[in-house]
């Protein structure tokens, strides 16, 4: 749990250098919708389980005789859990996730109170024919707006016959060139995100970047697919801004002519781009700093999994006082002449043996391994990391139990195929038997 909010401060320090980033690049790439939603992926990248996803079973195949599959298949399915160091953790962790839960309510219920007042505003609307098209008008003055998932329709205000002839056909076709673009769905996709994230500020502040760059790209294919004149359209947008100085606080969640998503000097830009057409950048440029970028901090990941998993190679003896009795790889009459396949600790029955790193117990029985082991307790661990304990002679775990460096989970005994009591102990990495010294510390 302590790693998830450690990656939840991380997520948000990375999110406002990334935004960083996307305000220095939406200068020059100030139409590109898909700038602002590069920013948002690239900051889930190094929370991408690449090669270090534990895709190994619970339980290693190489433990089982053919015969006893069967008992373990309800545990193969189980998976490893961020251990919590204390209580006091464990209670400053409940209360940062109660404070999230009350702060996502809240946001959703201003959502919800948005999607209410837009629907209650549009259902006052009649519907009027323009040409081909069906739109509805409202009996309000406001900015034209576009509302509507799966059936989007062009919402214009009250005054809309009144208006030149040149205006009308600018307000029509921007909204429309809004639903061709998917723009009314991006909006309410944005929305979702910055309440999900209402504590990220940087969320908000990308879907701001987007509206302002949907607004940009807008304005240029409008006037570039119907070859409208930028100054009558410019002063067609003037005249909705007006109209749009004082509506009803519906529009976060549309896609508007007049978005009061945009500053004042959001409109100074977007009047000065209409009115100066420039040569669009290429977007090569961008692409490839994203892939940088992405590569990097990927790289990162790895690195930094790789690195979390060498620390968490150090294991505390399970007992006691360590004597090492049989080594791993020993050969012995007793084995047959096979290799030793674990270490072997001196101890008396009834002596504690303890867990050699914290984990999450996926076999506390003398049943689902062969008979040879006992009773054994199999612990799964970090980075795909196994401990088992066998001839044990009573077990103080269950299985999905949690449980931490040096917890006792059970007793030394002699139980299986011994010659005397002591505790066997295995490491397994990726279902790979290993030497449990190259783990243990000196």
């Amino acid at each position: 749990m302590e790693l998830i909010l450690l990656s939840v401060l991380l997520w948000v320090a990375l999110s406002g250098l990334t935004y960083a980033l996307g305000v220095k690049f939406s200068a020059r790439y100030i139409q590109n919708k898909g700038l602002w939603w590069g920013v948002l992926a690239v900051t889930f990248v190094p929370w991408i389980p690449l090669e270090h996803i534990e895709q190994h079973n619970a339980i290693p195949a190489i433990l089982f005789n053919a015969n006893l599959q069967q008992f373990a298949e309800p545990l193969l399915a189980m998976t490893k859990r961020t251990q919590v160091g204390s209580d006091w953790l464990n209670l400053t962790l409940l209360a940062v996730f109660m404070v999230y839960c009350v702060g996502l309510i809240a946001h959703l219920l201003v959502l919800g109170r948005q999607f209410w007042r837009v629907k209650r505003l549009c259902s006052t609307a009649s519907k009027i024919k323009l040409g081909t098209r069906s739109c509805y008008q409202l009996p309000i003055t406001c900015s034209p707006f576009v509302f509507g998932l799966w059936q989007p329709k062009v919402y214009l205000p009250v005054e809309f016959d009144t208006l030149p002839e040149a205006e009308q056909q600018a307000l029509i076709l921007h909204e429309l060139t809004h639903i061709d673009k998917g723009d009314h769905i991006a909006v309410v996709i944005w929305r979702i995100l910055t309440t999900l994230a209402w504590f990220n500020p940087f969320i908000a502040k990308m879907e701001l970047g987007f509206i302002r760059a949907m607004e940009y790209r807008c304005d240029e294919v409008t006037i570039a697919k119907h070859s409208l004149e930028p100054l009558a359209y410019s002063k067609a947008l003037m005249n909705s801004l007006k109209r749009a100085a004082a509506p009803p606080e519906t529009m976060n969640m549309t896609a508007s002519f007049a978005s009061n998503s945009l500053t004042l000097d959001d409109y100074k830009k977007r009047f000065s781009v209409i009115l100066k057409s420039k040569k669009k950048p290429s977007n090569l440029v961008l692409i490839g700093v994203f892939v940088l970028l992405s590569s990097g901090l990927a790289y990162g990941n790895i690195q930094w999994t790789m690195g979390t998993a060498m620390v968490s190679k150090t294991w505390t003896y399970p007992v006691v006082t360590p004597e090492i009795t049989s080594r791993f790889g020993h050969v012995s009459n007793f084995r047959h002449n096979k290799a030793h396949q674990g270490l072997d600790l001196a101890g008396g029955v009834g002596e504690p043996a303890m867990a050699v790193a914290s984990g999450t117990v996926t076999i506390a029985d003398d049943k689902t391994l062969p008979e040879n082991y006992g009773k054994v307790v199999l612990i799964h661990h970090d980075n795909g990391y196994q401990s088992l304990y066998a001839h044990l002679d009573s077990i103080d775990v269950a299985v999905g139990e949690q449980v931490s460096q040096g917890e006792v989970i059970g007793t030394i005994g002699e139980t299986g195929r011994v010659t005397g009591p002591h505790l066997h102990l295995e490491a397994l990495h990726n279902n790979t038997r290993i030497d449990p010294l190259t783990l243990l510390e000196n």
